[in-house]
């Protein structure tokens, strides 16, 4: 009997020792959830402290006054189209923190003149636009004008007189003009001899040097070594008084002539 009541006793204080650890246990997990959902609170309105701050101190720099925008620094500003580009400019207002640079860079790439272009805040007031202009390269006579043209075949502007240092093209249209200039580094070698250049199919760019009488079928490479040697010979054989109209020079090691009269080799 004792042995059966000592059983019992033990069962009993396992039991109430089990169900004691569910309730210790529950608690914790009561403690745990309460704590963890006041510093969840606690995360909350620290977040929304801190967003309203940010929204409040964003709302009072876009409406402040000192940050709208009052003038516009130009840099190696283009030459041409200064009118588009104060239009655009006319549009440039308000807060300098919500000016949109980019829609701004895209509509001054627009201009033929403009190759790139970097716009920056200069702040509290000042936006400073800075061009990189395409280089004028050649400029083609075409219906009593000069249009001025840059080395990738892009017209910047139109005038009517030449300008010095250019590179004039004489007598061609405008789908021919991409034929010359890719002929632009050769061309760039002889530019304060020459005096104007053209192109003829099937001969291709012909040049005509200041001075010199006689109009150049240059082919395709070596223009310096080419002319150079045949004024050379020119001199050398005597041919200074020769009416020569053409030489063409397309071909390696021989010159084809062309005379006033008639043609020979």
């Amino acid at each position: 009997m004792r042995q059966v009541s000592s059983i019992r006793l033990r069962s009993e204080a396992e039991f109430l020792r089990r169900h004691n650890n569910r309730d210790v246990s529950r608690q914790k997990r009561i403690r745990t959830i309460k704590v963890r959902g006041i510093h969840l609170l606690l995360i909350c309105l620290l977040v929304t402290l801190i967003g309203l701050v940010i929204y409040q101190g964003a709302r009072l720099l876009l409406t402040w006054e000192v940050l709208n925008v009052k003038s516009v620094r130009l840099v190696n500003g283009p030459r041409s189209g200064m009118e588009t580009v104060k239009r655009l400019l006319a549009y440039v207002r308000g807060n300098i923190l919500s000016l949109s640079l980019e829609r701004l860079r895209e509509e001054l790439l627009s201009l033929a003149e403009v190759k790139d272009v970097s716009i920056s805040r200069q702040l509290p007031s000042t936006v400073e636009i800075r061009f990189i202009l395409r280089q004028p390269v050649f400029q083609v006579l075409i219906e009593g004008r000069y249009r001025v043209v840059d080395g990738e075949g892009v017209v910047l502007y139109s005038r009517k007189l030449p300008l010095e240092g250019l590179i004039t093209i004489r007598g061609i249209r405008w789908d021919e003009l991409q034929d010359v200039v890719p002929c632009f580094t050769e061309l760039s070698r002889i530019r304060s001899r020459l005096d104007h250049v053209g192109f003829r199919r099937p001969y291709g760019v012909f040049v005509k040097l200041k001075g010199i009488p006689e109009m150049f079928y240059p082919g395709e490479d070596r223009y310096v070594e080419k002319i150079d040697t045949f004024l050379q010979l020119k001199k050398r054989l005597h041919l200074t008084g020769q009416a020569i109209r053409t030489v063409d020079m397309r071909f390696e090691d021989r010159f084809y002539l062309e005379f006033a009269e008639e043609v020979s080799e």
